[in-house]
Formats: C-alpha cells, sequence, structure tokens
C-alpha cells in the first residue's frame, strides 16, 4: 500500500473518530441534562404534593379550633404538623416559626434544627424546599440513648421544607420540615435513571452508525473524486509533456530546415569553384579563389556549430534569461563579416525601456536565428555605402518587436503578397525558404513575423515576440 493512500486513510479515521466523540460528548451531555431535569421534577413532586395537602389541614384545624387559639398561633402549627405526620411514610417532622424559631417535633425524640435564612426566603415565595439524600443515618436525624452502639446503617430520606400557610389568607404563618422514607423514590428515580441511560445509549449507538455510515459513504466520494482529480491531473501533465514534445519536434524540424537552408548557398559556391578549376576557367587569381573557398567552409562550420549549440539548449534541463539588448548583439556579431564584405554599414537602436525585456535562451537563439536570416535579406537589398537599421522596441502590455530596415528599392508587388510562401524570392539566386522558415520559426516562438512596408525608401521586416503567462508546473 502506498505511503499516500495510508496516510489519507489514517486521517479519514481521525477524522470519523473525531466525530463521533463529538456527539458522544453531546450526547453524554444532553442525557446528564435530562436525568438532572427528570429527578428534580421527580423529588419536587411530592413537596408541592404536601404543600396543598397541609394548607388543606390548616384550613380544617382553623375550623375546628375557631376561637380557641388565634390563626398562624404556635397550637394550630404543631397540630397541623402533628395531623400531617399520620401520612404514609412520614418518619418525623420539626416546626419553625419566622426568625428560625424552633417549636420542636414529632416524634419527641427527634432532633431539633434550623432553617437557613436562603431557605426561609425561598419558603415564604410559597416554594417547597426538597432535597433527597441517597444514604442517612438515624442518628442524623433522631436522638439516641447511646449513639455509639446505634445501628449506623443508612437508608434513604427525602426531605420536604413547606410554608405553611391557609389557603384564604395565603400568608405565611410557618414552616414544616418533614423527613420521609425514600426506599420507594429510590426505586423510582434508580429504574429512571436505567431507562434515561438506556434511551441515551440507543442513541448514541443509532447515530454513531447512522453518523458512521454517512461519514463513510462522505469520504469514499471524496476520495473518488480525489481519485478522478490525480487521474486528469496526470492525463494533463501527460499532455502537457507530449505537446512539449510535439513542439520541440517541430522546433528542431524548423532549425533542420535551416540549416539546410543556410548550407545551400555555400555548397552551390564550393560547387561553382570546384567546376570552374576544373575546366581551367581560373582568372589567375588563384589566391582570391581560395580564400573564398575557406570563408564558404567556415561559414558552413559556422551554421553547423550554431545549429548544435541551439539543439543543445533546447534539450538541456536549465534555463536562463537573455536580455533583447544581448540579443540584438549576438545577432551582429553573426552577420559584422558579411555587412563588411558587402560594405553595408548595420545600426542598432534599442528603446528605453527594452533593456528590461527578458526571454528565455531557447527563444531567444530562435530570434537570432530569424533576425540573422532577415538582416542579410536586408544587406543584400541594400546597396554598397547603405545601412540596415535594427531597430527593437518595447510594445507595452503584449511584449517586444524587432524591426529590420533596408535601404534597397523595395520589393514587387507580387513578391510582396507571397512573400512568406515557399519558393517566393526577390533574389536571382534565392530559393524562397528563409523567409517561410522564419515565419515558421516565429510561430513556434507564439510570435509574428510580418511585411510591415516595402517601396522605394526600403523594405520593413517586423517580428513581434508576445509575453508569455507564467505557469506552475503541477506536481
Amino acid at each position: 500500500m502506498k505511503p499516500d493512500s495510508m496516510r489519507e486513510k489514517s486521517i479519514v479515521l481521525w477524522v470519523i473518530a473525531g466525530v463521533l466523540l463529538l456527539f458522544y460528548a453531546i450526547t453524554g451531555g444532553l442525557a446528564l441534562k435530562l436525568r438532572k431535569e427528570l429527578r428534580a421534577q421527580v423529588i419536587n413532586r411530592d413537596a408541592e404534593i404536601l404543600m396543598v395537602v397541609a394548607s388543606a389541614e390548616i384550613d380544617d384545624v382553623r375550623l375546628i379550633n375557631e376561637g380557641i387559639f388565634e390563626p398562624g398561633a404556635d397550637e394550630e402549627l404543631f397540630e397541623v404538623a402533628l395531623n400531617t405526620s399520620e401520612i404514609e411514610g412520614v418518619i418525623g417532622v420539626r416546626v419553625f416559626k419566622e426568625n428560625n424559631k424552633s417549636l420542636g417535633g414529632i416524634p419527641i425524640s427527634i432532633k431539633r434544627g434550623q432553617l437557613k435564612p436562603e431557605e426561609e426566603i425561598v419558603l415564604n415565595k410559597r416554594t417547597p424546599i426538597s432535597r433527597f439524600k441517597a444514604e442517612s443515618f438515624l442518628t442524623d436525624i433522631f436522638l439516641m440513648i447511646d449513639e455509639e452502639t446505634a445501628d449506623q446503617s443508612t437508608f434513604p430520606v427525602l426531605e420536604i421544607i413547606i410554608p405553611l400557610f391557609s389557603k384564604e389568607d395565603e400568608t405565611v404563618s410557618g414552616y414544616a420540615e418533614y423527613f420521609i422514607n425514600g426506599s420507594d423514590l429510590e426505586v423510582e428515580l434508580q429504574s429512571m435513571d436505567a431507562d434515561v441511560f438506556t434511551y441515551a445509549g440507543g442513541a448514541v449507538l443509532l447515530g454513531s452508525l447512522l453518523g458512521g455510515g454517512i461519514l463513510f459513504w462522505a469520504f469514499k466520494k471524496l476520495r473518488k473524486v480525489n481519485q478522478l482529480l490525480e487521474d486528469r491531473t496526470r492525463n494533463l501533465i501527460s499532455a502537457n509533456h507530449k505537446l512539449s514534445m510535439e513542439a520541440r519536434t517541430a522546433a528542431i524540424g524548423a532549425i533542420t530546415s535551416h540549416l539546410i537552408h543556410g548550407l545551400k548557398s555555400p555548397l552551390q559556391g564550393i560547387r561553382q569553384l570546384v567546376t570552374t578549376q576544373s575546366i581551367g576557367d581560373g582568372d589567375g587569381s588563384g589566391e582570391q579563389v581560395w580564400q573564398d573557398a575557406a570563408d564558404t567552409t567556415e561559414r558552413m562550420q559556422l551554421l553547423i556549430n550554431e545549429v548544435i549549440e541551439i539543439l543543445q539548449d533546447r534539450g538541456g534541463e536549465f534555463t536562463y534569461e537573455i536580455t533583447c539588448s544581448e540579443i540584438a548583439n549576438l545577432a551582429e556579431e553573426r552577420v559584422t563579416h558579411y555587412a563588411v564584405k558587402k560594405s553595408v554599414a548595420l545600426k542598432i537602436e534599442c528603446g528605453p525601456s527594452v533593456s528590461d525585456f527578458q526571454l528565455s535562451n531557447d527563444r531567444a537563439n530562435l530570434v537570432v536565428l530569424i533576425l540573422v536570416n532577415l538582416i542579410r535579406n536586408a544587406i543584400d537589398a541594400s546597396p554598397s555605402g547603405g545601412t540596415v537599421l535594427l531597430k527593437i522596441e518595447e510594445e507595452l502590455e503584449s511584449g517586444v518587436s524587432f524591426s529590420v530596415i533596408d535601404q534597397g528599392e523595395g520589393l514587387p508587388s507580387v513578391v510582396a503578397e507571397n512573400i512568406f510562401q515557399p519558393v517566393t524570392s526577390a533574389k536571382l539566386d534565392g530559393s524562397g525558404v528563409g523567409l517561410s522558415l522564419c515565419q515558421e520559426l516565429s510561430r513556434h516562438l507564439q510570435g509574428e513575423l510580418t511585411l510591415a512596408s516595402t517601396g522605394p525608401q526600403g523594405t520593413v521586416f517586423k517580428l513581434h515576440i508576445s509575453k508569455l503567462p507564467v505557469i506552475r508546473e503541477i506536481t
């Protein structure tokens, strides 16, 4: 299994585990909150009932003892406590007046106690207070002759404190604290807890299955989409590589054609030289003839070296940038000898911001090939003593242009209309292939070679090279 695949599965498992743990935490928190609220309702349920019963008992006691003692008297409160202590489950009652005054309790062995100030505040609002203690000792509630030898076993107790008031005037006269056997309540609470945790467990299990299934399905779909994107990325990279290879192959073909075109004239000169010498038509200037032959072979060698250098640059791993000024200098070096031989001056003009415009080495080499061909044609078209101008200008937002301007008589209209078609030439010994090859090379550069103008004042060829967008390689 690939490391990336293992890491991807590990991430998926951790995400699923994290989501499930979060779900468990939320479900557990909700279950505990629900348990707390249900327990409070069950515990307070008996307090509400007991408060209603005590209020009714006060009205009955007042009715029976009318004229015997005043409403809210200590005797009235104690009699109400005595009567309500007979309710099933009640094991003891303590009676209080306001300001935490204790009136005693039932049975007589019950310990005296006291209310907290904050409890009186709640009770005066006719709100009962309930407390359930799962483990209480008898010695906490009742007086024992010998507490050390008393039964130390524990039992559940429900402690309820209620305000004592009549339904007629609702004035709180006192307070009663009841201690009730909480065995039945403990069983009920335990059963309720079991139900809550059972339902919570069921919800957790169902949620885990449902959530896990949804997450698994979602990640499976996501993984499928990711795999599709990876496949398409690989296909795009492969297609891009193929296009690059095709473009490089086409460029090499164009460069090879340029080499063949460049070798044609020197080979023709050598053939003419050999033919002249073989039939004895030499004019006696043998030294000049052999010098011409040496120059021709040197030109052939330079041309071959130039093409080899370009092919090596295009096949290399490393690229570097070349400025337009450097491109012009390279072209000038390769045509200076020819210009001197033809008695034609070569002049270069660069715009103010041209030096900032750069091309990669492989593109620059092809530009040099095109410029050399255009300049040689301009030298051939210019008269002896004339000037050929190479003008470089930056075109805003688009790129740079190289203009080659001669001082010839211009091109015939028939030739100008088909100047970039093969086998179209204005030279007597021209094949019409050079300009066609130059235009083909300009297309590989994503540029354009045009005949800008031609006339009695000369001809202008313009090579436009566009800026390439920055492309980041996909890995």
